[in-house]
């Protein structure tokens, strides 16, 4: 049912690829920390309620994500966040739509220029790059998960993702979907999201991440040496504390 290619659906986030526990935990509090300012209450505030539950499958501590929502309040007088974004256009056409969560938008927006410029990229004005790109929620579930109590204890146990689950997937408004290495990605809109993440969890769907993405409407060929430097230009930026996510259209 996919259209996407080789680069669809990959949004490279520091936090699947870093090996280093602390970083994980400091970006997913800054994520946690971004949503709570909107509301600390999870019932309340779905956009924080995905942030938590995200940390919880990336194994961050309870105490981690509890630090993180009391920063919101003030308690630890931690420094506001911004979520801001830059918008570039690369060789080729390229254009690349990047996501910062910071507390300095001016260190921010000179690391990236930094790092973009020195590949020859040019900066786009407001809108010239986010036009390109159509907001999704992206949810991946991998397995499914049968919780049970045993001699007075709660038990999971873990069975592969069902062979009918197109079938499966028919009985909700999902916009599309595929199997991919991290799992089955669905995508949906916002106004849909709590009906379809409930209604996964309700068959047992174990669901591994759900967070907003940009999908692009187009994509643009690389050669193999641009692709290269691609790659090299996503690693710079994923080095930087400041950015959280990097969206593009290279096909």
């Amino acid at each position: 049912m996919s259209g996407h290619n080789k680069w669809s659906g990959i949004k490279h986030r520091k936090a699947a690829q870093d090996s280093k526990k602390a970083k994980i935990y400091a970006k997913m509090g800054k994520l946690i920390q971004l949503e709570a300012m909107h509301g600390g209450s999870l019932e309340l505030n779905p956009g924080l309620a995905t942030a938590v539950s995200n940390a919880r499958s990336a194994w961050v501590p309870k105490n981690v994500i509890e630090k993180a929502i009391a920063k919101w309040s003030g308690a630890d007088k931690w420094e506001n966040l911004e979520e801001i974004f830059y918008e570039w256009y690369g060789p080729a056409g390229v254009a690349m739509y990047i996501k910062c969560i910071t507390s300095n938008k001016n260190r921010s927006a000179s690391n990236v220029r930094a790092i973009l410029t020195k590949f020859g990229w040019n900066m786009g004005q407001a809108g010239s790059v986010s036009w390109q790109f159509t907001q999704k929620w992206v949810i991946y579930t991998d397995w499914l998960v049968e919780r049970k109590k045993e001699k007075g204890k709660d038990v999971e146990n873990i069975f592969p993702l069902p062979e009918d689950y197109e079938d499966i997937l028919l009985e909700i408004d999902v916009e599309d979907y595929e199997m991919t290495d991290e799992g089955l990605r669905i995508e949906t809109s916002r106004e849909n999201l709590i009906n379809v993440t409930k209604f996964l969890e309700e068959n047992n769907y174990h669901i591994k991440s759900s967070e907003l993405d940009y999908i692009p409407e187009n994509f643009v060929e690389l050669s193999e040496d641009d692709e290269r430097k691609m790659m090299r230009i996503i690693d710079a930026l994923e080095d930087d504390d400041d950015v959280d996510s990097i969206y593009h259209n290279a096909g």
